[in-house]
């Protein structure tokens, strides 16, 4: 029988419409925890009228605390705050209390296991009545993975742009270097051979390739080093870095260095290889803590058959022989082999870019031997330091163009002391204008800097080659990894790379336009 219109539910239902709702809430209630709690975040809701905290979500995974654990009071979990942190903490809640609005904050947790971890804290403070105190609400989240994770971005970018600050400066050093040692090498031309100046314009040049090599160095802060070979004499190399290794060796091992006269020369990048010999120097240290003595021979090696050795096959050939002998000072070394050491096995890769050989020759009565051989040229016996360059005839028409006013102008002066006809620009842009203003049949000749203000040289060229498509180019730059842009041009096109000699540019000159 149905109840009259207008009467109440039976108690019975009430009831169970009552449980239903209480199933409901708790059930979003789970829902809502167990979202916050897979977000890795904590909540937590503070009565500050009866002091007491109720904690939730992943509260176990960021600090290895269940909730149950920790005191609801609000000292209890400024507690767990880092001592350094609990000033600006209490101070940042006072605050919100006392003004109102959201508020976040970071400090370090405590853990259980006592280790500090980085919070962020974002919460505000919601009042349920005029006469009841304020709540706060507010969501924990571990944010020490994510800081670290910015920092090492800062960090990463600030190496960035030092990389190219290093690298900014190298490439106009370069360019600076370029202009010391081509002037140097005319006035050596115009010197006769008896002049004591010569000497004097030899020590400039030999500075100026060294402080080319400290460059290289910083262009090779971010990036490998490009391998660039000129003529070497090892004999003259080990004398000038003599002071270098005496320094890494430190003052208990005694360094002695023997080179045979008359030593062919080689063919090598000369800052690779002198980081070959500190990296020796380094390794001979490690393995002779006690101190000792190492001596460095030098001479030329002709070998008729291949040498075999346990880093490979050495092929037949004339070699330059760098024999590096250690002998300790209490007869004993360490027994891990100096061509197991991280720094030889450094200078064994870049000896192999330089088409060079490390042999390890064992260790037997307290002593080591270790080989270098590098290929010899045996047809430069004599010791000339440059290539008879190769001059095309004069009369060329050459478009030079070069940011750089100082290198500009000795690349100019070295062009027309050829007898070429040179016009000269500071940037693609204004070359443009130039030829533009000028008219006639254009260069024969393009040489220009790769990297240039409004208009770089490898985007100059596309556009001069679009009207004269055999148009010879010469790329200059002080950065070695540039040589990449030769890719996008097929035929007449060279690279050099700064500083380099007049030989040099006397030479792609030529080849660019034979006589």
């Amino acid at each position: 029988m149905s109840s009259p219109t207008g009467s109440k539910p039976p108690v019975s239902t009430v009831q169970a419409d009552l449980e239903r709702s209480l199933r409901a809430v708790h059930q979003e209630k789970l829902r809502a925890a167990a979202a916050i709690e897979a977000a890795g975040q904590i909540l937590r809701e503070w009565d500050t009228a009866s002091d007491e905290s109720l904690y939730s979500g992943a509260m176990e995974m960021i600090l290895g605390i269940y909730p149950h654990e920790l005191d609801g009071r609000f000292e209890a979990w400024v507690s767990l705050i880092h001592p350094d942190d609990r000033g600006n903490y209490r101070r940042e809640i006072q605050r919100v209390l006392k003004d109102g609005g959201p508020f976040e904050i970071e400090y370090r947790g405590r853990k259980r296991s006592g280790k500090y971890t980085l919070l962020l804290e974002r919460g505000y403070f919601t009042s349920l009545g005029d006469e009841v105190r304020p709540v706060l609400s507010s969501m924990i989240s571990d944010v020490s993975e994510l800081r670290e994770l910015e920092s090492r971005v800062r960090n990463a970018q600030r190496v960035e742009a030092f990389s190219q600050l290093t690298g900014g400066v190298a490439h106009d050093f370069n360019n600076m270097l370029s202009v010391v040692i081509g002037y140097a090498q005319i006035l050596q031309e115009e010197l006769a051979e008896s002049d004591e100046r010569r000497s004097f314009l030899d020590e400039i040049e030999k500075a100026a390739f060294r402080a080319s090599s400290l460059a290289n160095q910083l262009l090779a802060f971010n990036k490998p080093p490009a391998v660039r070979k000129s003529t070497l004499q090892l004999g003259e190399l080990l004398t000038e870095v003599t002071k270098m290794l005496k320094r890494l060796l430190g003052e208990q091992i005694e360094l002695a260095i023997v080179p045979d006269p008359d030593l062919w020369p080689v063919m090598a990048d000369r800052s690779q290889i002198e980081q070959v010999f500190i990296n020796l120097a380094v390794g001979a240290r490690e393995v002779m803590p006690n101190g000792g003595r190492v001596e460095i021979s030098v001479s030329n090696e002709a070998l008729d058959a291949v040498r075999k050795t346990s880093a490979g096959d050495v092929p037949p050939g004339s070699y330059v022989l760098i024999r590096l002998l250690l002998l300790p000072e209490s007869g004993k070394m360490k027994t891990k082999g100096l061509e197991k050491i991280r720094s030889v096995t450094t200078a064994m890769k870049v000896l192999e870019q330089n088409g060079g050989h490390l042999i390890g020759g064992g260790q037997e009565s307290g002593r080591m031997v270790l080989e270098v051989l590098l290929p010899g040229m045996v047809d430069r016996a004599d010791g000339g330091m440059r290539e008879l360059p190769l001059r095309a005839k004069s009369g060329a028409r050459i478009l030079l163009v070069e940011d750089d006013s100082a290198m500009r102008q000795f690349a100019r002066t070295v062009l027309r002391r050829l007898g070429h006809h040179v016009v000269d620009a500071a940037d693609g842009a204004h070359a443009l204008e130039l030829l533009e203003a000028e008219g006639g049949p254009g260069p024969d000749l393009l040489v220009t800097d790769v990297v240039m203000p409004r208009m770089g040289g490898a985007e100059l060229a596309k556009k001069l080659k679009q009207s004269r498509p055999g148009l010879a180019v010469l790329f200059l730059s002080g950065y070695p990894d540039q040589r990449s842009v030769l890719g996008q041009f097929d035929g007449d096109a060279a690279f050099l790379k700064k500083p380099f000699e007049i030989g040099e540019l006397i030479s792609e000159v030529g080849n660019l336009l034979p006589g």
